[in-house]
């Protein structure tokens, strides 16, 4: 098994070094500052002008301005909050639903259990009325049945 192996390093690495020498040449080091200045071209009498006249003076000036001063921040009054204390009311049955609009039809925003404390925002009619209310805790505010609150 030693001998294929040395036989088949032996075959790559002339193979290597056959182009290295065809296909590789040393060009040294070359940096831009060891270089060579390329020579001039030739330029006619008639045609030579001083290098401080060959000097195009550019200047960039653009049509609309690049930075925009941004417009001052609009001042937004802030909401009228009713400064009356809304009615507590508690929840008298073992549990309820808190729902999106009057009525068994609207979906289930949240559930109550006995003995929770809601905010009365508007209070319901009769026994199958519906009150508006509203947990400032949590955020939440629905409605549930009136006959599900006591005072």
């Amino acid at each position: 098994m030693g001998r294929p192996m040395f036989r088949l390093m032996a075959l790559l690495s002339g193979g290597i070094y056959v182009a290295m020498l065809v296909g590789g040449q040393d060009r040294g080091q070359q940096r831009f500052g060891l270089m060579e200045k390329p020579a001039a071209p030739q330029v006619a009498e008639a045609a030579a002008v001083e290098p401080a006249a060959a000097v195009v003076q550019a200047a960039f000036v653009p049509e609309k301005p690049v930075m925009v001063q941004p417009a001052a921040p609009v001042e937004v009054a802030a909401p009228v909050v009713d400064a009356t204390p809304l009615h507590v009311m508690y929840i008298a049955a073992a549990s309820a639903n808190v729902r999106e609009g009057p009525g068994k039809d609207h979906a289930v925003v949240g559930r109550l259990t006995q003995g929770e404390a809601v905010s009365v925002v508007v209070a319901g009619e009769g026994p199958e009325g519906w009150t508006l209310i509203r947990i400032e805790g949590d955020g939440l505010e629905g409605y549930i049945a009136s006959r599900l609150l006591t005072e």
